[in-house]
């Protein structure tokens, strides 16, 4: 393999890896955006992601990564790499994306950009199915500026 094309490899790979596997600001970013716009009651999780995906989890404040890799059936020995995080934090959950049954996208979400809790109890969650209706109720408790999301 010449040095060039290694090169290139490896960026592309160091890539997709770093997608996979972020902190979620961007995600979290997007879904707050999403409750501030009024142009509807609901918000569809789709219109927040720039990836493909066909099932969503979600999981509430202060969820184990056991109980995480135990849910998405995850072998321990890829836990770290892909669940780089758990919630250790009232204001945070996390949300893991799927495609095929197979983790594409761990994302952190601040509870301050919609607060998805208590999440829904039949999970995963279809990607036509995650949508979600804005409730103002609880907003500004605890650090709730933007209200609750509840599944449609």
């Amino acid at each position: 393999m010449t040095r060039p094309f290694f090169a290139a490899t490896l960026a592309v790979l160091t890539l997709i890896v770093a997608a996979g596997c972020s902190t979620g600001a961007n995600v979290s970013d997007a879904i707050g955006k999403l409750v501030d716009e009024g142009k509807s009651e609901t918000i569809r999780l789709v219109d927040a992601t720039r990836f493909d995906w066909d099932q969503v989890y979600l999981f509430g404040p202060y969820t184990a990564r056991r109980d995480v890799f135990a849910t998405l059936r995850i072998g321990e020995q890829q836990c770290e790499r892909q669940i780089p995080f758990e919630s250790q934090d009232d204001g945070d959950m996390s949300i893991a994306f799927l495609t095929n049954g197979r983790p594409v996208h761990y994302a952190r979400h601040s509870r301050a950009n919609g607060d998805f809790t208590p999440v829904p109890a039949q999970q995963p969650i279809a990607r036509d199915r995650a949508v979600f209706r804005k409730s103002r109720e609880g907003e500004a408790q605890g650090g709730l500026a933007r209200g609750r999301l509840v599944l449609d």
